[in-house]
């Protein structure tokens, strides 16, 4: 700010000050409104407001606070030979059920507090019950990764995997008339059942969906895509196997035919070379992205 600026400013204030102070006339005929007593009335709350959620009858809720009979004190917590019978989705709804209801009663508990209720030996007694329920959840999840690990590194398991992946490439390029298409939803199936590759990705999920697998996946689908086009066309002259990831997208995502043109035209513009490990994921993850985009 410059000097005259600020000398300008100061004016202004002098003569601001100077002006003579608001006075009001005829206070007689001034009317003052009575003052409008805060109560409930006076709030207008949606039924569809998220707080909801705190309360125990959602909008429906009459009371802060549950009276002690209300309370549900012949619930049990879940056991452990309960819950290992129960569905990943199971799991995963039962959780939230439990989170949500600890979260009720955690606002009547700090309710009850702060108006100087003592007795909330109840409230804290069922939310012991919910802890316990959560925390035999996350054992149980705990023991189904152990036993997924294990079973993954298995040196059988793993043969009898490549085993099972060499005998469906072999069926795969001998295919023939009506089984060519049979076959080709067979790997949209098996993309899936051994890498987790979805039939229709998602652009809220794609984060968690690509990982090694999927990289893994992507290159074993592609290649034998290619080579099932290889022999149904001798005259492509495309070479194999693919160059990575940059070459193996585009069968992912396209048909076959658009796919091979797609990498003869990365070869002879020279943009196609493999990506380095610390590359790949990102690569995918923008690529696929923006082709899940352009589809919108």
């Amino acid at each position: 700010m410059s000097i005259t600026s600020i000398r300008a400013l100061l004016r202004s204030a002098v003569s601001l000050a100077r002006t003579k102070p608001l006075r009001f006339t005829n206070l007689k005929d001034i009317k003052l409104r009575p003052p409008i007593p805060p109560t409930v009335e006076n709030f207008q709350v949606s039924p569809d407001h998220p707080l909801w959620q705190f309360f125990p009858e959602g909008n429906q809720t009459t009371n802060a606070i549950r009276e002690q009979d209300d309370l549900d004190h012949d619930s049990r917590e879940w056991t452990s030979a309960e819950l290992r019978q129960k569905s990943f989705e199971d799991l995963h709804r039962l959780w939230y059920i439990i989170l949500k209801e600890r979260n009720i009663l955690a606002r009547e508990v700090r309710l009850a507090e702060s108006i100087g209720m003592r007795d909330v030996k109840q409230f804290n007694n069922i939310d012991y019950k919910l802890i316990k329920s959560l925390r035999r959840i996350k054992q149980v999840l705990l023991e189904r990764h152990i036993a997924f690990e294990r079973s993954q590194a298995s040196p059988s398991v793993q043969e009898e995997k490549n085993e099972y992946l060499e005998e469906f490439s072999e069926r795969y390029l001998n295919a023939e008339g009506k089984e060519i298409e049979e076959m080709d939803e067979k790997l949209d199936r098996l993309q899936y059942a051994f890498f987790g590759i979805e039939p229709t990705m998602d652009i809220e999920t794609l984060q968690d969906d690509i990982d090694v697998n999927f990289i893994k996946g992507m290159e074993y689908s592609s290649n034998l895509k290619a080579q099932k086009y290889n022999k149904l066309n001798p005259e492509s002259e495309l070479e194999l196997p693919l160059r990575g990831p940059m070459e193996e997208l585009p069968f992912l995502l396209f048909d076959v035919e658009d796919a091979v043109q797609q990498v003869k035209e990365l070869r002879e513009s020279g943009q196609s070379r493999e990506l380095y490990k610390i590359e790949t994921i990102p690569f995918l993850s923008k690529a696929i992205k923006s082709h899940l985009e352009g589809q919108e």
